[in-house]
């Protein structure tokens, strides 16, 4: 059960609106990452597992409003993941150095990946959002069959993002003051303090 509390009701819109403000950028520049977990993850690192997936479901369900394109609905599945194991990271102190960070983010781009590309190839032919469809686009006008430039597109984005936005969320740990830390018990645990 999650405790509501003044900090939990004021940290989960503002981590919304983060995913909803980097994914809204990354998906009109066409960048080959997407960065809507940012925020997701952050939550998972600060508060645990429950508010995190919280965190990702308002969030897919923001984007699939506010852009009305039910395709943001679809991925669901990939905010979900990721929350559930960025709770788990952050639990297990995988926050606490650039290496864990970055083998953290690879594993994680490899669930997402796994998770998104059917999605990706079976309900939308491989047309999405932004970079990973453009990738898509070059790998298929370059000879690859859909279904394999999907995967590889889905695959060297999510890589890219989710060991991106895993350092983004250590840098923003790490910057915290200890104050703020205190506050945040789980955020200790992320960083290997606890």
């Amino acid at each position: 059960m999650i405790k509501i509390t003044p900090r939990l009701l004021a940290l989960i819109p503002l981590a919304v609106g983060i995913n909803l403000a980097l994914g809204q950028f990354a998906a009109a520049t066409s960048l080959p990452v997407f960065l809507d977990t940012v925020g997701t993850i952050l939550v998972a690192a600060l508060l645990g597992l429950w508010p995190a997936l919280l965190t990702g479901l308002v969030s897919q369900l923001a984007f699939t409003v506010i852009s009305g394109n039910a395709t943001w609905l679809a991925f669901l599945p990939i905010q979900l993941a990721v929350a559930a194991c960025a709770a788990l990271a952050a639990g297990r102190g995988w926050f606490r150095s650039v290496p864990t960070v970055i083998g953290t983010g690879l594993a994680m781009g490899l669930i997402a990946a796994s998770l998104s590309w059917p999605i990706s190839y079976l309900l939308f032919g491989g047309v999405t959002a932004g970079g990973v469809t453009v990738v898509t686009t070059l790998l298929n006008g370059a000879g690859v069959p859909l279904k394999w430039a999907v995967l590889a597109a889905s695959l060297s984005n999510d890589l890219l993002d989710k060991t991106a936005t895993f350092f983004i969320v250590r840098v923003v740990l790490v910057s915290l003051p200890a104050r703020a830390i205190g506050r945040f018990p789980a955020a200790g645990r992320a960083l290997g303090r606890a």
